[in-house]
């Protein structure tokens, strides 16, 4: 996966420059195959030129030795020994039929060694694709996990924002009962004071009642003691 990855700098990344690499390599492997295909086609015209005139060569030395060959007493053909023209001919020939089974041999390793190229191209392209679905699978879970971080981010500010609010309504809350309890301590000192007094009005009252009730009570019995004698002194009768 190191040869998909972008480069730190500003230059393009590592597989444009792989693609480039190869497409030079391509050309010029077509440059080698089209320099080989020059030289097979120079060296079959070569051949054919060779070879016309090797023909022309040949028609004219059997139309020279038909007319003046040498002949014995006995009318027994002579055997002609052959021109060095000819020989040297076939020598090219020779050298020339090397030179293209060479050129034959070169162009079958070099097309072997296209095909073999190729496939190992192929099989990069198979890689580089296998890569970059892996890189576009990473991509995603890249970005689902940036989503799932964004979402629990908003999540915790929502949860800090209302741990805030019940923060500051329990504090608002706790003041609110600090209050009331303050009030109740101050009714209850009211209350309790408030019943002192009512306590201390009662007992004074009830005092006050007691002695009107032994200022009548002694009255009472005082007139009972004095007034069966002052209606015998009045009337003489009961």
């Amino acid at each position: 996966m190191s040869s998909l990855e972008k480069p730190s700098g500003l230059g393009p990344p590592a597989w444009q420059n792989t693609i480039r690499l190869r497409l030079m390599e391509r050309q010029a492997e077509a440059e080698l195959q089209n320099e080989v295909l020059d030289q097979y086609r120079r060296l079959s015209k070569t051949a054919r030129d060779l070879k016309d005139r090797n023909r022309a060569l040949l028609r004219g030395g059997a139309g020279s030795g038909s007319g003046s060959g040498p002949s014995s007493g006995e009318g027994s053909p002579v055997v002609s020994r052959p021109s060095p023209i000819l020989s040297h001919l076939d020598a090219q020939l020779s050298t020339l039929r090397a030179e293209l089974s060479t050129v034959y041999r070169t162009q079958a390793a070099s097309q072997n060694r296209q095909l073999a190229l190729s496939d190992a191209l192929r099989d990069r392209d198979e890689e580089v694709r296998g890569l970059r679905e892996e890189v576009r699978e990473l991509r995603d879970a890249r970005d689902t996990a940036v989503r799932k971080e964004k979402d629990w981010d908003e999540r915790w500010k929502m949860r800090t924002k209302d741990l805030e609010t019940l923060n500051d309504e329990i504090l608002s809350l706790n003041v609110e009962l600090s209050g009331m309890a303050q009030n109740n301590a101050a009714l209850k000192a009211d209350n309790a004071s408030l019943l002192q007094r009512w306590l201390d009005k009662m007992n004074l009252t009830a005092e006050e009642m007691n002695e009107d009730f032994e200022k009548e009570t002694t009255k009472h019995v005082g007139s009972k003691e004095s007034g069966v004698p002052r209606d015998f002194q009045q009337g003489g009768k009961i």
